[in-house]
């Protein structure tokens, strides 16, 4: 029954991504950054709360991406090639996007900690921001954190099925 609980994990972990994203896609529209000034207002708890549970949901992730392969090789050898295919790309995306929202998650991070200075010719001149703007910044990890949770609540639904498939018929197990 481990594999179930593994399921049950993984959705729960999909879920606790898009409610993070929903938090960070809220604030968004409110981080204020004006070069000129140097004014910035910072989030809210709940934003770096939200930021934090995103880190630490990669993290679990993460840990998750290692046994990858080792599923993908039992599938194979039992289910064939495609089967073991459709899984195997479920599990690069996966860990594809863990590191693009990693990346995302490191630079929102670092605008919303330190603003960037411009001249008054920002944002047209030569001196203009060289950073993205913190709300647009933070619409990127929320997109990146909706597409992580996609993927791995799609990923685990094939295997769920695969495993439900073995079920089914005598004499296979998973």
């Amino acid at each position: 029954m481990e594999w179930r609980q593994a399921h049950i994990d993984a959705n729960r972990e999909a879920t606790a991504l898009q409610a993070a994203a929903r938090v960070i896609r809220r604030y968004a529209g409110s981080l204020r950054y004006h070069p000129v000034t140097g004014l910035a207002n910072p989030p809210g708890r709940e934003f770096t709360e939200a930021a934090r549970n995103l880190r630490e949901s990669l993290g679990r992730v993460q840990e998750w991406t290692v046994g990858f392969r080792e599923e993908e090789a039992l599938l194979d050898g039992r289910f064939g090639p495609r089967l073991a295919g459709e899984v195997r790309e479920g599990h690069q995306r996966v860990h594809a996007l863990v590191g693009l929202l990693r990346a995302a998650l490191d630079v929102m991070e670092q605008v919303i900690a330190r603003p960037e200075r411009a001249a008054l010719d920002a944002p047209y001149g030569l001196t203009s921001p060289r950073r993205t703007h913190p709300g647009t910044q933070a619409t990127w990890v929320g997109e990146r954190a909706d597409g992580l949770a996609r993927a791995l609540a799609h990923v685990t639904l094939l295997k769920a099925n695969i495993a439900l498939r073995t079920r089914a018929s005598p004499g296979r197990t998973l």
